[in-house]
């Protein structure tokens, strides 16, 4: 549940939270080993051009101070969460100028989280009580998707055929992956045998990416293939996280602390292929990649958790390998790069003018 904030605030969705939920202008080409761990900060001086490219627009609220946008089709569709005059958030559906209210279960509050090219929308909403519900919009009907046994289940993530994924708590209150296929239902998809599995992309072919802990409590990267899961580790770091995966099958996420730093507060975006690491280095200490598109374009943030008063900036990462810095709707605000279409139009949030986060867009002019 999403409660309206009090006052202007920063918003910090890293991976250790129940929603993890990664073409610019030049800059120095990217120099990341493909395969060693990359725990250096950029060198002084090194530092990432502004997009500028790139032009931001807000897409406004639903009649609350503050909106985030999380995920966007190839038809300028976007989705993502807004808070109402009332307080409450609703998810919503932006095109062409106008955000229009998907609505929420009775008596609760919504968000959406992703969004096809058919505009069939996933996300979750609240009950009455409180409890969170994995829900699917289409053609105008919302869909409890139920839960595997336990109050609470969210959906991260639709792939172009329909197929769901995402969490759902289980009886004794631990986290599990699941799928849901129309017909079929929702079905766990197994873990690595610790208390929380969270599954947060899928492609076309019906790879699913995600994290599973192990029994020792260690969050690792994993993927799922038609039912078996595949740990692909931490690449050397404490821990680490997917976020999504495209049709070619790269997979971006965020890594953890190298095992030799005492700072809970860094982290590292990836691109991981075919056994093959990259990791990636950004303008701050703590980075996360939460998108991909099917060229290889990557969008996140970053942000020095350790200093309250530092900048969350978006960025994007071209395919060539080159870094840049997303516009911002004020100077100095707090901006995050959360999804991305096949065009290179972006999505996330960004600081408005009043000092609320709003649902934001990035586009070429």
């Amino acid at each position: 549940m999403h409660s309206t904030p009090s006052r202007p605030r920063r918003v910090h969705p890293g991976i250790a939270a129940a929603v993890v939920a990664l073409l610019a202008a030049a800059c120095s080409p990217d120099t990341d080993s493909p395969t060693g761990v990359d725990g250096a900060s950029p060198a002084a001086g090194a530092v990432p051009a502004a997009a500028t490219s790139y032009i931001v627009k807000s897409l406004g609220t639903l009649g609350g101070v503050s909106s985030s946008a999380y995920g966007i089709n190839n038809f300028g569709g976007v989705v993502g969460s807004s808070a109402r005059a009332t307080g409450k958030q609703h998810a919503f559906l932006w095109r062409g100028g106008t955000m229009r209210d998907l609505g929420a279960l009775a008596g609760g509050e919504s968000e959406a989280r992703a969004i096809t090219d058919a505009d069939v929308v996933v996300g979750y909403s609240t009950l009455a009580n409180g409890v969170m519900r994995a829900v699917r919009w289409q053609n105008g009907t919302i869909t409890n998707l139920g839960s595997l046994g336990g109050p609470n289940s969210m959906a991260m993530a639709i792939n172009d055929v329909g197929v769901i994924v995402g969490w759902s708590e289980v009886r004794n209150g631990d986290r599990h992956a699941f799928i849901w296929k129309s017909g079929v239902g929702m079905k766990d998809l197994g873990g690595l045998g610790g208390h929380s599995t969270q599954a947060t992309g899928i492609n076309h072919a019906g790879k699913i990416v995600g994290w599973s802990e192990t029994a020792a409590g260690v969050r690792h990267v994993v993927s799922w293939k038609n039912g078996v899961i595949s740990d692909l580790g931490t690449h050397g770091h404490q821990d680490g996280a997917a976020a999504a995966v495209n049709n070619p099958g790269q997979i971006v996420g965020y890594l953890g602390n190298v095992p030799d730093e005492f700072s809970q507060d860094e982290g590292f975006p990836f691109i991981f292929l075919s056994g093959t690491w990259k990791v990636l280095s950004t303008r701050q200490i703590f980075s996360q990649a939460l998108a991909i598109n099917n060229g290889g374009v990557i969008v996140g943030y970053d942000a020095d958790l350790e200093d309250p008063d530092a900048d969350e900036d978006a960025w994007v990462r071209a395919a060539n390998g080159t870094l840049s810095y997303l516009p911002e709707l004020t100077a100095n605000g707090h901006d995050q790069a959360h999804g991305i279409n096949k065009y290179g139009t972006i999505v996330g949030l960004s600081t408005s003018k009043a000092g609320w986060p709003v649902a934001a867009l990035w586009r070429t002019p």
